[in-house]
């Protein structure tokens, strides 16, 4: 059943007929949400479970390269696409095994990534990545751990309901935090803006959206939240504070050439998802 609009549901009493309803409508169509968990294709039609249960996801190709050749990790399993094919590469250690790979770019492509990595098998996470600093006094690699994002991107209204934020997986960030203490690496905690458009990073928007309390803006935590929650996946991010949009002008702070840093946050990424 279909209904003309969407405030019954959203606020007031819920009816009876309303509960039934499948396609909650709205004048903007990504704020249109169909309830049902039935769609025409599943990523386990055409993926068979094949991948470890902990898996490691980031953005750093060259950091990742060099820990390949440096471990001599094997290649167990491909996310393909019609661009690019992305090795997932096995990582033992002791009687267990985890895997690394890297994710498609932005919402899409990160929702894409889970989705296909859970149907082959993995289904705890730590992602680790960049992202622009939004807060003034930043560093350049200072550790932001994302408690929530700003759902200013598309994919995530796929998953969810409309909302204005998608919260990180709860229980899986706080076993982050607490393990980051004990290892004694500083981080932040926040909220992260998730956007779609790098290029629509105006001045004004960038100030609306610290006055929210985002102190990072990316591409992809909305949309790894909001799968994490559509699925109950146990998923955490960690970000590092790159180039810095606060001010006047942009300040690019070589964010893509921090070679250690980038190193160092996959090393820690991976000995995080051993604790979950």
């Amino acid at each position: 059943m279909i209904v003309g609009g969407m405030s019954g549901i959203m606020g007031g009493t819920i009816g009876i007929e309303e509960v039934k309803v499948m396609i909650l409508k709205n004048k903007f169509p990504i704020c249109e949400f169909d309830t049902s968990k039935e769609p025409l294709i599943h990523p386990a039609n055409f993926l068979a479970k094949s991948l470890p249960e902990k898996c490691v996801i980031t953005f750093f190709r060259k950091e990742l390269d060099q820990f390949v050749a440096e471990n001599n990790l094997s290649v167990i399993g491909y996310l393909n696409s019609e661009v690019l094919d992305m090795p997932v590469y096995e990582y033992v250690y002791g009687e267990e095994r985890l895997c690394i790979t890297m994710a498609f770019c932005g919402a899409p492509g990160a929702a894409v990534t889970l989705e296909e990595l859970h149907a082959m098998g993995c289904e705890k996470f730590i992602i680790c990545g960049g992202a622009g600093a939004l807060a003034k006094n930043s560093k350049v690699g200072e550790i932001i751990i994302p408690v929530s994002a700003v759902r200013d991107e598309g994919t995530s209204y796929h998953y969810l309901e409309p909302s204005r934020e998608v919260e990180c997986h709860k229980e899986t960030a706080e076993i982050v935090v607490s393990c980051l203490e004990q290892m004694g690496i500083p981080f932040t905690t926040g909220k992260t803006w998730t956007s779609d458009a790098i290029y629509r990073e105006t001045p004004d928007m960038i100030a609306l959206r610290r006055n929210e309390g985002c102190i990072t803006v990316e591409m992809e935590a909305a949309a790894f939240f909001a799968v994490s929650q559509y699925y109950h996946i146990p998923l955490a991010q960690l970000l590092y504070a790159g180039d810095d949009v606060s001010g006047e002008v942009w300040d690019s702070r070589n964010w893509n050439m921090q070679k250690n840093i980038r190193y160092n946050l996959i090393a820690t990424a991976i000995e995080l998802v051993k604790k979950l």
